[in-house]
């Protein structure tokens, strides 16, 4: 069993880490750090794995109260643009079992108190049960399991990096987007959903925070099959699918939903005046799709 053992007081504990860690969707790590390299060139780059990448912070910066109140400032995230979750580290656990893994992460803590666990893979393709350590870890803290959804919580994170790796730290949960293990939008495609369009919108909706009212024109391009479409028109509102491929029959025949079937390029100009609302899901490279959007708007 190995951990790095801080004798600190709470606060103290939490706040001297200069590394955080931040999870990324697989594939977007060299994305990121070349985001990071324009916005924070003075965040050094440390560990990096599929899913998740280390920076080490000046002492300088992360003793700023920004830094010191929510663990890892929420206008910072947002400009890494491909994060899903950054997070304050506290250190990383080994063991040859999990219960070792608890206790050592207990003696971590030590008397930190926290309103909530966050459990989560670095890679989703790992077999581990993330419930169980989820539990475990939440009765040392007499946690209910349910995660708390509203007000300023601080929220131990565990990540399980390999069977017998986790990496441990923190972050304050403010946003209903904090309250997603990992960042990971727990929501599920329902069964008539008509293909994962239709959860990629759900998620922006949640993650954005769009309130669409009801009425509301909205124009979808690279409509086909009609996911978010369906979802649109769950949503009651009147939908215009632009895609010179076949609609889905449920969403052809809905009497909010109108085609047109053409490519983006073709449509007129004017014929996209009094639409409150542009959605693009067009399977082309993201440079043509910048391209569609200037030309309407």
């Amino acid at each position: 069993m190995n951990a790095q053992i801080l004798q600190a007081s709470p606060s103290a504990l939490l706040q001297q880490s200069e590394f955080v860690l931040v999870g990324c969707r697989h594939g977007s790590e060299s994305a990121l750090e070349h985001r990071q390299k324009r916005a924070f060139p003075s965040f050094q780059k440390s560990y990096w794995r599929k899913g998740l990448v280390t920076f080490r912070i000046p002492a300088h910066i992360v003793s700023k109260s920004e830094w010191c109140h929510s663990g890892f400032p929420d206008d910072i995230l947002e400009q890494l643009v491909f994060a899903r979750i950054g997070i304050r580290s506290l250190g990383q656990i080994t063991g040859q079992t999990e219960d070792e893994r608890i206790a050592a992460t207990h003696q971590l803590l030590g008397s930190v108190k926290v309103d909530a666990v966050h459990v989560w893979k670095r890679d989703p393709r790992l077999q581990i049960d993330t419930d169980s350590i989820q539990r475990k870890l939440a009765s040392l803290h007499t946690l209910h399991e349910e995660l708390v959804t509203s007000g300023r919580n601080l929220i131990l994170n565990c990540v399980v990096d390999s069977v017998d790796r986790w990496w441990i730290g923190w972050h304050v949960g403010n946003a209903q987007t904090d309250q997603w293990p990992g960042g990971y939008y727990p929501g599920q495609i329902p069964p008539h959903g008509i293909s994962r369009a239709w959860l990629k919108l759900d998620e922006a909706i949640a993650r954005f925070g769009i309130q669409f009212q009801a009425g509301e024109r909205v124009c979808e391009l690279g409509a086909a099959p009609g996911g978010a479409c369906q979802r649109l028109l769950e949503a009651h509102l009147k939908v215009v699918g632009v895609d010179p491929a076949i609609m889905h029959p449920q969403i052809a025949g809905h009497e909010q939903f109108t085609h047109w079937k053409k490519r983006a390029r073709d449509v007129r100009i004017r014929d996209f005046s009094g639409f409150d609302w542009i959605l693009t899901d067009m399977n082309i490279d993201p440079a043509s799709t910048m391209a569609s959007l200037e030309r309407i708007l």
